[in-house]
């Protein structure tokens, strides 16, 4: 599951690539993907895009959701898969644009303690972009587990944006979580 961390680590990435020559070996991605990574490489107009997609399998992961009032879902063991796909683009002006996102496939939970099965979402999406007059980037992180006989419910969203100078400086840095527990 894509986290904050991951977030910054993507941009840190994206910003290490726009400044690397092309023929540099791309980093690996911080899961191991549970079959080989699909890529491809398209070139249209002078602009050159590539496709990453991995499936992770995230069978025996644990995950758990506290809120600020303390209120806290039991730990959930998971089942299933996330699909994740990046996408990169560099434009003939020399634009670089980077986006992800994943989604869900077959992902569910089991409570470690209660053994009640939980309903599990994970959706990730971000966008970037980098030019020589600086760099943007906007990012959204959902996570809600669901209990099918009780209905408790815990939710967490975590969403940000930045702005980045030419020089590096930062001049915007927002990032906003908002949990939800009915328990």
């Amino acid at each position: 599951m894509l986290s904050f961390a991951r977030a910054v680590s993507l941009l840190s990435t994206l910003v290490v690539l726009a400044a690397c020559d092309a023929t540099d070996s791309p980093t690996a991605p911080s899961a191991t993907p549970i079959h080989p990574q699909l890529a491809s490489a398209s070139q249209s107009g002078g602009s050159e895009r590539t496709v990453d997609e991995n499936l992770y399998d995230l069978a025996g992961s644990l995950t758990e959701i506290v809120c600020d009032n303390g209120q806290a879902s039991e730990p959930v063991e998971l089942e299933g898969q996330i699909y994740e796909r990046f996408t990169v683009l560099f434009t003939p002006s020399g634009v670089f644009q980077a986006g992800y996102h994943t989604m869900p496939v077959g992902l569910r939970g089991v409570g470690t303690i209660s053994g009640e099965e939980y309903r599990v979402t994970e959706r990730d999406h971000g966008s970037f972009t980098q030019t020589l007059m600086g760099a943007t980037g906007s990012y959204r992180q959902v996570i809600s587990l669901v209990g099918r006989t009780s209905r408790r419910s815990f939710s967490l969203v975590v969403r940000g944006h930045y702005t980045i100078t030419a020089n590096g400086d930062i001049v915007v840095e927002r990032e906003e979580a908002i949990f939800t527990c009915d328990a």
